[in-house]
């Protein structure tokens, strides 16, 4: 109510609607504005990705773009691969990553995958790996971002064109060495930054290390990045600020938890610290709808950010679970009322037939199939919609028991939840 004032009202449009609208706008404007003062103070630490093909930048002040990863990428079918770039696409991501396979380089397969991709859609490219001919390949078909150089191996590169955005470690992963204090991770950054910037790479971004949380530790990890600030801001050291890189799936994937909140909380984080770039990816069936989530969270957080406002009442709410609103339950007369306690679990076939309901995430669909008791496909349909869904069934009146319409109803409704949440669907669970 409290923000009522900022949106036109409609007698048509519910007012949380306009809401929505309305923060998707502002988010917008202040990105646009924002984005013309970067361009005006293009350095080390702000720049486009690739100004021949996108109009993409990190550095300060402006939004962070998402990388999303298909895990394996190499081994994947050309099928699988379009379908994964075009829910990436479709769910917020500024750039599709090709992860490698560690020990199994497949330098030709890079080359294919990303034709593929480039056939198929006008998206920004980057490759994960640390194999040198998996690297070269990518880069004699212009990749548009690398990940990553380490001190192990970043010698082998120096020769290729100085303008490839290059994400940098803290690391000799070729020696095995991975270091865990915060001051030895900030100093190996800034040795490798002057490296690079002394043979001439302009386009660089450091990533500290997210770590998962408990073991070995996110805190650590979070005291990386706030060490690098602070260390990039003196004086002596302003020309090595770079652009941060934030692995958020590090934290997502790692954690038998609902992802929504995950992300929100990695978002705030990456927008209050201005983060240059943020990582993620929706390899298994708990992080299925992460980009999308993570993009709504970066809007939800930069016009908090924007508003020097918690992220709270934006207009842009990312619930799935729980929610602000309740319900005013009205006084019961318990006396009077009949006392359901137990379920009546036999079970008495439709002489009809039986129903299969299956969620399609990736096609936003809800799928029912019809069978005899023969286990005959009679009827197939496809919808998002529960209510309309049930509907079509009655009216085909392919039952009319009443017990069996009543299930019908629950499980749509269930499968309907499932599709707008993310939720894995499994019919009778």
């Amino acid at each position: 109510m409290e923000n009522l004032h900022k949106i036109e009202l409609s007698n048509t449009i519910p007012a949380n609607k306009l809401m929505e609208v309305s923060g998707d706008e502002l988010y917008k404007e202040v990105l646009i504005k924002n984005t013309e003062i970067a361009k005006k103070n293009l350095c080390q630490h702000t720049f486009y990705l690739n100004e021949k093909s996108s109009a993409i930048m990190v550095g300060r002040g402006i939004a962070p773009p998402i990388i999303a990863e298909i895990v394996n990428c190499t081994k994947k079918s050309d099928q699988d691969i379009i379908k994964k770039v075009s829910h990436y696409s479709h769910s917020g991501a500024d750039i599709i990553d090709i992860g490698c396979i560690a020990n199994k380089p497949d330098s030709k397969r890079v080359k294919e995958v990303i034709d593929l991709i480039r056939n198929n859609f006008n998206v920004l490219i980057s490759i994960d790996s640390m194999q040198k001919d998996e690297i070269f390949a990518a880069i004699k078909k212009d990749i548009d971002l690398i990940l990553s150089f380490d001190l192990g191996n970043y010698h082998e590169f120096l020769n290729i064109p100085k303008d490839i955005p290059i994400v940098l470690l803290p690391t000799k992963v070729n020696k095995g060495v991975f270091p865990k204090d915060p001051g030895s991770r900030v100093k190996n950054l800034l040795t490798l930054t002057k490296e690079m910037q002394k043979h001439g790479f302009t386009k660089l971004i450091a990533d500290p290390l997210l770590e998962t949380p408990i073991s070995p530790g996110i805190c650590n990890s979070l005291q990386t990045y706030f060490l690098y600030g602070k260390t990039v801001s003196q004086t002596e050291n302003l020309n090595l600020e770079l652009p941060l890189f934030f692995g958020v799936s590090n934290v997502v994937e790692l954690m038998d938890v609902d992802s929504v909140g995950i992300n929100g909380l990695l978002a705030s984080i990456a927008i209050e610290l201005d983060m240059g770039i943020l990582f993620t990816v929706e390899h298994s069936t708990k992080l299925l709808g992460g980009v999308s989530e993570l993009h709504e969270c970066i809007k939800l957080n930069y016009i908090s950010k924007h508003n020097r406002t918690p992220p709270i009442n934006q207009g842009i709410s990312l619930f799935k679970a729980k929610g602000k609103t309740s319900q005013d339950v009205p006084k019961i007369d318990k006396k009077s009322a009949i006392q359901v306690n137990t379920q009546n679990i036999a079970y008495i076939p439709d002489k009809k037939g039986y129903f299969r309901i299956y969620v399609n995430h990736y096609s936003k669909k809800i799928y029912v199939l019809f069978f005899s008791n023969d286990n005959e496909l009679k009827n197939t349909f496809i919808g998002d919609n529960a209510e309309a869904l049930s509907k079509k069934i009655i009216k085909l009146s392919l039952t009319k028991d009443i017990y069996h319409l009543n299930y019908l109803g629950r499980e749509l409704n269930k499968a309907e939840f499932s599709l707008h949440s993310g939720k894995p669907y499994i019919q009778d669970e």
